[in-house]
């Protein structure tokens, strides 16, 4: 009978370290997924700035812009109204493809339902920027073909403008050819961090 009470005093305490155990894996759990998702947050959230302010800036700069190209380049303004609704479409799309990556819907979704939307994002991103290049190297001749070969044209042509204005546009696409690798970099590591955190749940 002692013995009996004894086993089962065992098994109770057993019991009860096995339940304390599972409740720290528990929590060890919550606060891993509650770092990864500060983690993922952090990676993104230069992101969606960038995206906002960028926005902001082109639309701000958008009639200086059209005065430059009007009046100082002498472009007419088929062109000018082109590269206009170009900007305000890319400001329209940024806004919107930025509100599907908010704080509040990264918190809020599971990891891999966090990981889908950062997946969906990175994919529209590339879609749209591989989809924009050739519209606007049709853009950039039809501006030098209206600048040199226009009927209202009040530019006169230079080596040295010339030379002025492929460095400005070298240095434009170095520049965002570089935000648009590190930001591919960034997403890449979020995606990566919650990989390399499932994978460790299912080997536990």
């Amino acid at each position: 009978m002692e013995n009996q009470n004894n086993n089962l005093q065992e098994l109770e305490e057993l019991r009860s370290q096995v339940a304390e155990f599972k409740n720290r894996m528990e929590q060890q759990e919550i606060v891993s997924r509650r770092l990864l998702k500060e983690a993922m947050k952090g990676h993104v959230s230069w992101i969606k700035q960038m995206n906002i302010w960028g926005s902001v800036g082109e639309l701000v700069i958008l009639p200086l812009l059209v005065y430059g190209l009007r009046s100082i380049v002498g472009v007419s303004w088929l062109p000018i109204m082109a590269v206009v609704l170009l900007l305000v479409g890319e400001a329209v799309f940024n806004f919107w493809n930025v509100s599907t990556i908010r704080d509040k819907h990264l918190a809020a979704d599971d990891v891999l339902s966090a990981q889908q939307r950062l997946i969906t994002f990175k994919r529209r991103e590339k879609l749209y920027t591989f989809g924009i290049l050739p519209f606007i190297f049709l853009w950039v001749v039809w501006l030098l073909f209206d600048v040199y070969y226009g009927t209202d044209i009040s530019f006169s042509p230079s080596s040295k403008r010339l030379v002025v204005y492929f460095v400005v546009i070298v240095i434009t696409f170095t520049i965002l050819s570089y935000v648009f690798s590190r930001e591919m970099r960034s997403l890449n590591k979020a995606i990566k961090d919650i990989d390399d955190f499932t994978g460790k749940e299912r080997t536990e």
